[in-house]
């Protein structure tokens, strides 16, 4: 077994998304009881606690007296008050809707220390008919993103060596920038990077840390993605301070057609 002092829950989010953090750990506690890893939650300045978790609460701006911290600068700070050799990465609105599989997180860090591999994402969602893998016939859980793939690096759940995370970050820089130019300066390393195996997870419907992509959207909430779950949990959400993200017609008809390409993609391939 892996030594559980070996990773850090990370959960990456700033204050004015305190008010994600109740129904978060609430969903936690319940999909990830007697979770063995210690948690710390990346904050600016604020404080949180929830009954039955310890949660360390980063406050990586107390002692910044200028500009706001860019979201890079904030992870980079977290990262460096975490003292063990991996981190697992998930953000504030990924809220948990079934129980996570401790024991493949545990499998999962034995083949990063055994293969000296940089990254596991635990939720792979890319998928084309370019498709960007290796399957590991050593691994059959496992896929290998290949060196050039698109989103090499991505924000979605994953287990990191601190270390190489912190290698691919720079300084002010957006989430969304850390995924595009992150992925570019990752295809010009030699890291390993793995995925959770398409066939055996997504086309079964079965995940390893069971979430909805995203709880909100350009600062809203996600109808579909948070009503229902935090009904059947008793959990009370003002929606009117956030609202809801609703999508134009325009976009509206592209998600259509993605949801229509990934569709076709899975009835191909599969």
């Amino acid at each position: 077994m892996t030594n559980k002092t070996q990773l850090t829950i990370l959960v990456n989010s700033t204050d004015s998304f305190e008010d994600c953090w109740q129904p978060f750990f609430k969903l936690f506690s319940i999909y990830w009881p007697n979770c063995p890893y210690p948690i710390i939650l990346n904050t600016e300045t604020k404080t949180f606690s929830y009954p039955g978790l310890n949660i360390q609460c980063s406050q990586v701006g107390l002692d910044e007296s200028t500009a706001k911290l860019s979201w890079s600068d904030c992870l980079i700070r977290c990262l460096d008050k975490i003292n063990t050799k991996y981190v697992l990465y998930l953000q504030e609105d990924y809220f948990l809707k079934d129980y996570v599989n401790t024991d493949l997180i545990d499998q999962f860090l034995q083949i990063m220390d055994h293969e000296e591999c940089a990254h596991i994402r635990l939720m792979e969602i890319v998928g084309n008919k370019n498709e960007p893998y290796n399957k590991l016939s050593k691994y059959p859980l496992l896929w290998e993103l290949r060196q050039k793939c698109n989103y090499r690096i991505s924000l979605q759940a994953g287990i990191w060596v601190k270390d190489r995370l912190k290698f691919y970050l720079k300084p002010e820089e957006s989430g969304w920038e850390f995924e595009r130019w992150g992925s570019i300066r990752a295809s010009k390393e030699t890291d390993k990077f793995y995925c959770q195996s398409l066939d055996y997870f997504n086309r079964q419907n079965k995940f390893i840390i069971p979430y909805s992509l995203t709880g909100i959207v350009k600062g809203k909430w996600l109808e579909e993605a948070v009503v229902d779950l935090f009904k059947q949990h008793n959990i009370d959400v003002d929606y009117s301070v956030r609202g809801f993200y609703r999508l134009n017609q325009r976009q509206q008809l592209i998600q259509t057609i993605r949801k229509a390409g990934r569709k076709l993609f899975v009835e191909i391939f599969s």
